[in-house]
């Protein structure tokens, strides 16, 4: 049996790949990661409070096109955002899958953010998230890195820029 030689070479690579993430001792950072429009983003663990399925959320007249209300949180009223529209993405409907990440900005201002699926909590490397440029224009101020990690790619968010 012949393998070609591409498909030879990936293999290797992806092993190698692999065999750094399991040797890596160095400093993480323990995200959440979810998904919207088939991409990964991740919010390090320490600034979520917690993740609620999608209940009632009260609709607030007159409020910003990107807020889709209010939730009652254990006596706690928090504003739920929808992270699609924030992002630039369209709209979708509110599925099973969908999450709201309760998000702690500070130790009085929470947040809810509608994802379409939360995927579980991982420790990634910091050796793997790479910083984006400020001097660029068209950066987002909403990203504060991108991870390239187990065939992954996984953008950060920066959550205090998204809602100063």
């Amino acid at each position: 049996m012949e393998l070609a030689k591409g498909s030879l070479s990936t293999s290797v690579r992806a092993t190698n790949s692999m065999d750094d993430e399991d040797e890596y001792t160095g400093p993480s950072a323990r995200c959440v990661l979810f998904t919207m429009e088939n991409e990964i983003y991740g919010i390090h663990v320490k600034k979520i409070r917690e993740v609620l399925r999608v209940g009632k959320i009260r609709k607030v007249e007159g409020s910003d096109y990107q807020i889709l209300g209010v939730i009652n949180v254990r006596g706690v009223i928090v504003t739920v955002v929808d992270t699609r529209i924030l992002f630039g993405m369209p709209s979708k409907e509110i599925t099973d899958l969908s999450r709201i990440i309760i998000v702690e900005l500070d130790d009085e201002r929470t947040v809810g953010m509608l994802v379409d699926f939360v995927m579980e909590v991982k420790d990634i490397p910091e050796n793997r998230f790479e910083a984006l440029s400020t001097t660029k224009d068209n950066a987002s101020k909403y990203i504060q890195s991108i991870a390239h990690f187990e065939d992954n790619v996984i953008i950060l968010i920066e959550v205090d820029n998204m809602f100063s």
